[in-house]
């Protein structure tokens, strides 16, 4: 390596209701990473109100880097300055694979290709949903075959299409809000979802977001975590103007509004169920990033 640069992943919001595994968003809230020469290999982050307490962030960076690699660490030093709210359902464990999916592609001899990075993403990750728009931005629809490459299409967000993300100081770990679901649904619950979430992703595509009120509507995750999610259910009936629709971020525990204009009222009423529930919370008001992965040299 003879020159220093820059990663930067953004936050992505997973699920928007009824895309259990299949639609993601990206959003403007990103991890970075300084990639320097040096002595011997090395990550550290600094510190802050998002920097990890334990080892799993730096984990799946590293599991990015050996991804693409696949043999010894170069030496250099990783130094990442996080800003994506760790264990909230906003994607961080696929930023941190895609950091270091991006890293090992900019150090490799031989840079593999987009289809390739999607497809270590979203094994990585174990579903393209917060993988792929990490890595790609945009608004991702996606479908997952085992044995091939994910298939998907990106495109970029409506014009005027913004996100307001609240998250609880509460703890919900993805592994726990998954062993919530059955087994097997019934068909009409099914049914429910499948229409949803073709409406969903036409909505997003064609830019008419009337429909996102009820394309955001599902039976098949949200009403298992709804009840660790506190002050969820009274979220969903809120009608404020500029709020088009409510939906977990990922698994939870964080509420994602999708709104035209700031948002800013939204976040309020929002951060005003968690508080009759007796709960802290942080707003965010947010872009739906264009932009997935990014290098730059460090002089930029």
């Amino acid at each position: 390596m003879s020159e220093a640069f820059r990663v930067s992943v953004p936050a992505s919001s997973a699920n928007v209701g009824p895309g259990f595994d299949a639609i993601g968003l990206a959003l403007d809230l990103w991890a970075h990473a300084a990639v320097r020469p040096a002595q011997t290999f090395g990550i550290e982050f600094v510190p802050g109100k998002h920097a990890p307490t334990n080892d799993g962030f730096a984990n799946e960076i590293l599991r990015g880097v050996d991804r693409v690699l696949g043999g010894p660490r170069p030496a250099v030093s990783i130094v990442v300055d996080n800003a994506i709210p760790l264990g909230k359902g906003l994607g961080a464990s696929a930023a941190g694979a895609v950091l270091g999916l991006t890293i090992g592609a900019r150090l490799a001899a031989l840079p593999p290709a987009e289809e390739a990075l999607a497809q270590y993403a979203t094994d990585l990750e174990g579903h393209p949903d917060n993988a792929l728009p990490a890595l790609l931005g945009g608004i991702v629809v996606a479908a997952q075959d085992p044995e091939r490459p994910p298939s998907y299409l990106r495109f970029a967000p409506p014009p005027g299409l913004r996100a307001v993300v609240v998250t609880p100081r509460i703890v919900l770990p993805t592994a726990a809000a998954r062993a919530l679901l059955p087994a097997t649904y019934e068909r009409r619950d099914v049914v429910y979802n499948i229409q949803r979430a073709a409406l969903l992703a036409a909505s997003l595509a064609s830019g008419d977001l009337g429909a996102l009120r009820v394309a955001t509507g599902d039976r098949v995750h949200q009403p298992y975590r709804a009840p660790l999610v506190p002050g969820f259910e009274a979220m969903l009936g809120l009608q404020l103007p500029g709020l088009l629709a409510v939906a977990l971020s990922g698994a939870g525990p964080s509420v994602l509004a999708l709104v035209s204009g700031e948002g800013r009222d939204v976040g309020s009423a929002l951060r005003a169920e968690f508080a009759r529930e007796g709960i802290e919370s942080d707003v965010y008001l947010l872009a739906v990033s264009t932009r997935g992965a990014t290098v730059a040299s460090e002089r930029s």
